[in-house]
């Protein structure tokens, strides 16, 4: 039976175009994620040895890196890594490897602490993923993960049925698509924050059609996310209690729900299951 791991070459190109083609920096809205999605405030790296596992281009571990850390290392699958090359190129304490999370290429025990952002849910076994990530916490170590959490029914079999086309479209041609989806996002961020209810109401019609079309407030960003949603092969949703499983089976303690009183820049953006724990020791 051919091994999952090895059927992710739409992941590689899907990333290697998004980071390289797109630069999105934002640094209020960067910072804001990061530190919602990882519970770490500034200080906390300050002389540890810290992984990014899935860093794409880098936006997250440039943050990470400006704490101070003795090592900030950056994994990736695709080509992204060539663009989180340019993006922390000043920063002493970044090291960038291109690996697969599921044949990790460290050693158990490497690091302080380890977050994976909106990755682990793109690989073809998330589970397995996130318990070798876990594996390579230090005792005391911590460890943070945000994944798409899992919809109702309804919803997923109307995202399932979008992306048995799209992850079948040449990603040239999705691309464009995304490009001219770039207006629907807006109106839908428009017509959903009226304080007229039938407008609104027609507004959660229409994303109920294009849900994954992002209503991001920059037009670039909208385009950026779109694609990220439609062109991965593998996009996983999960619930809270099957990742906390997950903690439990990595033998994780102190286990918290970080998307408790988050405050984000924009609708959507805190649509995820958000967890944390650390190695007992």
């Amino acid at each position: 039976m051919p091994d999952p791991r090895d059927d992710q070459a739409r992941t590689k190109s899907t990333y290697g175009l998004q980071w390289n083609r797109f630069r999105i920096i934002r640094e209020d809205e960067d910072r804001a994620t990061f530190a919602n999605r990882t519970g770490l405030r500034p200080g906390d790296l300050a002389g540890r040895t810290v992984l990014d596992g899935g860093c794409g281009m880098g936006r997250y571990l440039r943050i990470a890196a400006a704490d101070a850390p003795r090592l900030a290392v950056g994994l990736d699958l695709s080509e992204a890594v060539l663009a989180a090359r340019d993006l922390t190129a000043e920063l002493p304490s970044v090291s960038l490897v291109r690996g697969d999370l599921l044949r990790l290429p460290f050693a158990e025990g490497s690091f302080d602490h380890i977050y994976s952002i909106g990755v682990l849910d793109h690989t073809p076994d998330p589970r397995a993923a996130f318990l070798g990530l876990a594996r390579l916490l230090r005792p005391g170590g911590r460890i943070a993960l945000w994944v798409y959490e899992r919809e109702s029914p309804a919803v997923e079999r109307i995202m399932n049925a979008h992306r048995a086309v799209s992850t079948r479209l040449p990603l040239g041609m999705l691309l464009a698509m995304c490009r001219l989806s770039a207006p629907i996002g807006l109106l839908k961020r428009r017509l959903m924050s009226s304080r007229w209810r039938l407008v609104e109401r027609s507004g959660v019609a229409l994303h109920a059609l294009t849900i994954g079309v992002s209503m991001h407030p920059d037009a670039e960003v909208r385009v950026c996310d779109t694609l990220d949603w439609y062109a991965p092969k593998f996009l996983s949703r999960h619930t809270v209690e099957e990742v906390r499983g997950w903690f439990a089976e990595a033998g994780l303690v102190d286990v918290e729900d970080l998307s408790v009183g988050q405050v984000f820049h924009h609708e959507g953006q805190g649509n995820g299951v958000n967890l944390a724990g650390r190695k007992p020791g």
